[in-house]
């Protein structure tokens, strides 16, 4: 069971990022809770991104995702294992292996996506749907203004 938030520091109580990675932590727990164990989040970010921008070598994929090549490989040998994806050699350079979703990432896809969802719900529940939008909005810019310019 998780602590109550008054047995945490004050100190870092007051600090927005230390509650992001607290809400975190919870959205894992509830997530776990309703769903059992299923695809973590590097999972769930190439299979989506396969499904959006189509098939890529694995340097697009790290490129674009923003996923450290090292842990990639690692989440694709998941995901390959699983029958999700289909990771095969270039024909047009050897060098490089491109890698396409399956039906059965599609299909895991669309369930995660709609246990995200459901953990959202649950996740935000002291939330009125306008507040919701508004942390929607404030997240979002804060990403997109660090995808503009990384450190």
């Amino acid at each position: 069971m998780t602590p109550p938030a008054e047995s945490l520091p004050a100190e870092l109580l007051d600090l927005p990022s230390f509650l992001l990675l607290q809400v975190v932590r919870d959205a894992r727990r509830i997530g776990i809770g309703v769903h059992g164990p299923t695809l973590r989040a590097p999972h769930l970010t190439v299979l989506a991104g396969l499904t959006e921008f189509g098939p890529a070598s694995q340097k697009e994929i790290s490129s674009r995702l923003r996923i450290d090549p090292s842990d990639l490989v690692s989440v694709l040998d998941d995901l390959q294992e699983r029958g999700m994806i289909n990771r095969v050699r270039d024909e047009t350079d050897r060098r490089r292996y491109v890698v396409t979703i399956r039906p059965p990432g599609r299909k895991a896809l669309e369930v995660r996506l709609a246990q995200l969802r459901e953990l959202n719900e649950a996740l935000l529940a002291p939330l009125s749907a306008a507040e919701r939008s508004v942390l929607h909005e404030l997240l979002a810019r804060v990403h997109t203004y660090h995808q503009a310019n990384p450190t």
